[in-house]
């Protein structure tokens, strides 16, 4: 992907060295800037999750940002070379999802939701003593008001009132980053170099940033941006002129086709169609996305069949003490955690590489930090989170327990974007939580245990979006020009510090500017501010017991996953993927597989009656998707924000 450019000057920062001063300078000032920009968007505007999608579409309309202003700087001889673009759009990989789901978009709903909530009816007064007060929600009830509510006018911010929730999730946040980020050092070289995953995500910013600029002259390139580029147009105007018409693209039913018994109980069931999710599929080994598409009408199939049997009693129930057949989040979790034992099982040689260089001190210099400091940094951090969940109210020993469970569906969801090229993660259920209660939790873990386990899941599971830093994808498109010793260890340090501080101070901001919470987003400040103490509420006036059918639903979903990795072990041809099983299983896979399945046709048709030659030279066209539709979710943001609209999201959601 990357080419040569011209000698340097002497003053001028290496090529391949991507860590200059001033790209280190315009990381933290655009971490700043997308930690602004992303709540704007995402609750302000309403418009599309920036933050939640992976990549993150703030932190591509950054690096398009960039791209534009090069040509003005190259006549100033200051042109930001590659490895310095990808530099900064790796720091902004790190940082992503703090302003949007994975910190600033939950906390203060899931710290405040309970108290301002809670009334005679659902009696939350009684369970409130159980929040730890030093997690640090406001001790004036007039304050939270006005954070739900809307301030007064002439009444300015209470920030000292809000400063004793950054002081308590702050270093909860940053130290479960920094412990992604080892985990990702120790695996880095087993996935990049080893396995060659293909990191179809990463794809579109290394060759945008080639700085031969042939990706920029590629006209299929461009006929392939122009099919989202026109459609979102239409649809986007139509907000402007009602009397234009529009192209459904999202949440098309296909329910009305299936209304008799049994086959209603096949809803919820829609095409969505997503432009760079067909772009990525076309770039993917179609068996994942293939089998995502396969195993998503399988267990839709499912259902219908349990209908007709009398087993399923609700449609597509993914609650955490749903029981109605096929037991779709239990199959997740089996699925998941299958894979990530399989990668771990693969991976043996290489940790086996890892533990002796962590014993001699031995250092890779490829690598961006060494395997003995990643190891204690690991070790370190799952250390910290297991004290700071205990000395939130939960036993020692099942803190380190979620933590492990935690950390282990962190690398499983990475393993969908590496290898499966998935974008939109989103869950319904936390997986630890899940697993403990099925285990029968309810019955023998204390009331102040399960308000933990019921509040962290917003901040340790993809409930929108991928969870932590997206390193490992930070890792490969830095890959060619990786900057020597800790200067990026430092800098992601100082972004993902930067990135708490400036996503909290932006959000408190512009819900209090902009007329509460309750006005601007249900979901973050209504549905968040809730759900917990609702779970909560329901474990411990009607705990649930030990579940056979959860149990045997995961360890029947585990042993069909191993049952696939050993037929694609054993046959090439055969075409199934345990990864596609996996990813058909979360609740995103509603609006995935229809865009998946699509791309694996795409590319099995051309290989099939125009062979690999064809295939790449359609390959910039699928490309070009995927670009289209990241430069109209930045044209319509920027539109809307210069017109005041609010309600505009491409995928739909």
């Amino acid at each position: 992907m990357q080419e040569s450019g011209p000698a340097s000057a002497p003053d001028e920062p290496e090529p391949s060295h991507g860590l200059s001063s001033r790209a280190i300078a315009i990381a933290l000032i655009a971490v700043v800037c997308l930690c602004v920009f992303t709540p704007y968007v995402e609750f302000v505007l309403l418009g599309t999750q920036i933050g939640a999608f992976a990549p993150p579409a703030g932190a591509v309309l950054a690096l398009l940002a960039l791209l534009l202003i090069n040509p003005v700087l190259r006549r100033f001889g200051k042109t930001l070379r590659q490895a310095e673009l990808l530099t900064i759009y790796a720091v902004l990989l790190a940082v992503a999802v703090i302003p949007s789901c994975q910190f600033a978009g939950w906390i203060f709903s899931v710290v405040t939701g309970p108290f301002y909530y809670g009334n005679p009816e659902n009696q939350w007064h009684r369970l409130t003593p159980l929040m730890p007060k030093w997690w640090g929600a406001p001790s004036d009830m007039q304050v939270i008001r006005w954070f739900y509510e809307g301030l007064p006018k002439g009444q300015s911010i209470p920030w000292r009132a809000w400063s004793g929730i950054l002081l308590a999730w702050g270093p909860f946040i940053v130290v479960f980053y920094l412990t992604i980020f080892c985990l990702a050092v120790l695996l880095r070289k087993q996935w990049v170099d080893r396995e060659r995953l293909a990191f179809p995500l990463v794809q579109l910013p290394l060759e945008m940033t080639a700085e031969s600029g042939a990706f920029w002259r590629n006209r299929l390139l461009w006929l392939g941006a122009a099919v989202p580029i026109v459609l979102y147009l239409i649809n986007g105007l139509a907000r402007y002129v009602p009397n234009l018409p529009t192209v459904k693209l999202t949440h098309i039913q296909l329910g009305v086709f299936f209304r008799t018994h049994p086959w209603h109980f096949v809803n919820p069931f829609a095409i969505g169609i997503i432009f760079s999710l067909i772009g990525f599929a076309y770039m993917l080994p179609r068996s994942i996305p293939f089998s995502v598409a396969f195993f998503y009408l399988m267990w839709k199939a499912e259902q219908v069949i349990g209908g007709q049997f009398g087993w399923t009693t609700a449609f597509e129930a993914r609650g955490l003490r749903d029981t109605s057949f096929p037991l779709i989040e239990a199959q997740s979790v089996g699925a998941v955690v299958t894979v990530v034992v399989l990668g771990l099982w693969t991976a043996r040689p290489h940790l086996r590489e890892v533990w002796a260089s962590i014993v001699s001190g031995r250092t890779d210099p490829r690598e961006p930090a060494s395997y003995r400091w990643a190891g204690i940094g690991a070790l370190a951090g799952f250390l910290f989170l297991s004290v700071w969940a205990w000395q939130s109210g939960m036993a020692l020993p099942l803190a380190m327990g979620l933590f492990l469970l935690t950390l282990l569906y962190v690398i499983g969801v990475h393993r969908m974007m590496a290898e499966g090229g998935i974008n939109l993660l989103w869950a319904a259920q936390s997986g630890p939580n899940y697993v403990i209660n099925a285990l029968g939790g309810a019955e023998f873990i204390s009331p102040s245990n399960w308000l933990v386990l019921l509040c962290l899941p917003y901040f340790i599971w993809n409930f929108k979006g991928p969870v932590g830093p997206q390193m490992w994808e930070a890792f490969k498109v830095t890959d060619a020009g990786r900057p020597r010793g800790n200067r990026l260890v430092l800098l992601i340090v100082a972004a993902l510090v930067l990135a708490v501080v400036c996503s909290y101070w932006a959000t408190l901001y512009f819900v209090h500017a902009r007329g509460g919470g309750v006005a601007l987003d249900d979901y973050r400040f209504v549905h968040v501010g809730q759900r917990p103490f609702q779970e909560l509420s329901s474990q411990i006036t009607n705990p649930e017991g030990f579940s056979p059918p959860k149990v045997l639903a995961m360890l029947i979903a585990g042993l069909f996953t191993l049952f696939l990795a050993m037929m694609r072990w054993r046959y090439l041809w055969f075409p199934f993927h345990p990864l596609g099983y996996a990813v058909s299983t979360i609740w995103a896979a509603y609006s995935m597989w229809f865009s998946l399945g699509a791309g694996a046709a795409f590319n099995f048709f051309i290989v099939r009656y125009g062979g690999l030659r064809l295939y790449h030279r359609l390959r910039p066209f699928f490309v070009g998707l995927i670009l289209g539709e990241f430069i109209m979710i930045g044209f319509w943001t920027l539109v809307d924000a210069l017109a005041g609209a609010r309600r505009f999201m491409p995928y739909g959601f």
